[in-house]
């Protein structure tokens, strides 16, 4: 064979090998495609919606929300926006943690009804929304009973039960000085209450008809101290009104027991006729009482 020619043949088939080679290598289903990038691709709400608070508190539960990929998987790192148009947030923006979630604290305006918080930054914005509901007034009927004290706060207070718990109780253990039993002021009905019962075990008496109270799904009702009466009867025209639409009924002209103490023998009592105080015995059985609690 003429050399050329074999040289020739042997360059064809080390080119065909070597093409082979290279479609061999390049092609196929089998090849490895990269991994997609992942990127944050939805929002969606964890818990904290559907809550309802009064004007201007903070919601009791956060608000927490997932991020997912396009797969659907947590997505870590992704920086999501808190706005709202009255009212205020924690945190204006986060960052989702390991778990794909992120929480803000949201304390609602001073606007009564539906507010909405908005969380954007991925995808469609998100809102949530809660009821803001008013603050409580004297004479409304609120958690119980019938609001007759507000404080500073303009959010809590007392009220009072809509019926009297006794007309003719005993105030109990005449002869004994209870100890602690002395508060007067708005605000200590509730130890005076404690204090009682803590050394005067009888039953029936006015402390315990309070502290045995369960009334309009409520049962941490107590016996008023004298100042709390008193400011009971400051507001009584509003408290009957109301009382009586709550299937209740007015206070008497009569004498209401107070939790303070006046001696080991008495004690102070407010008087529903002319809103005048004074002291009786603790073993007189023609006092009423009418229990409050605190909001």
């Amino acid at each position: 064979m003429n050399m050329n020619k074999r040289f020739s043949i042997l360059a064809v088939t080390a080119l065909l090998i070597s093409s082979l080679s290279i479609l061999i290598s390049c092609g196929g289903d089998d090849d490895p495609k990269p991994d997609p990038v992942m990127v944050a691709s939805s929002i969606e709400l964890v818990s904290g919606g559907s809550q309802t608070a009064m004007v201007e508190e903070i919601l009791e539960n956060a608000i927490e929300v997932l991020v997912k990929d396009q797969e659907g998987n947590a997505f870590e790192g992704a920086s999501i926006n808190f706005g709202v148009t009255e009212g205020s947030v924690s945190i204006a923006s986060a960052t989702t943690n390991t778990s794909g979630k992120a929480t803000v604290t949201w304390t609602l305006g001073a606007s009564e009804g539906t507010q909405t918080l908005s969380i954007s930054g991925i995808g469609d914005p998100l809102n949530v929304t809660a009821i803001a509901s008013p603050k409580p007034a004297i004479g409304d009927f609120y958690e119980g009973g019938v609001v007759f004290y507000i404080n500073a706060t303009g959010k809590h207070g007392l009220v009072c039960a809509v019926s009297d718990q006794s007309t003719g109780a005993e105030w109990g253990c005449i002869g004994t000085v209870i100890t602690g039993a002395d508060g007067t002021t708005i605000g200590t009905g509730a130890q005076n209450t404690e204090d009682i019962l803590a050394e005067c075990a009888t039953v029936g008496t006015a402390a315990d008809l309070c502290a045995k109270l369960d009334i309009n799904g409520f049962d941490d009702w107590f016996l008023p101290s004298l100042n709390e009466l008193d400011e009971i009867y400051k507001n009584i025209s509003i408290i009957n009104i109301t009382a009586t639409a709550n299937n209740g009924e007015i206070f008497a002209n009569n004498y209401y027991w107070s939790s303070t103490e006046h001696s080991n023998n008495s004690t102070y009592v407010t008087d529903f006729e002319d809103g005048s105080n004074g002291n009786f015995s603790k073993s007189y059985a023609l006092i009423n009482v009418r229990a409050i609690r605190a909001f």
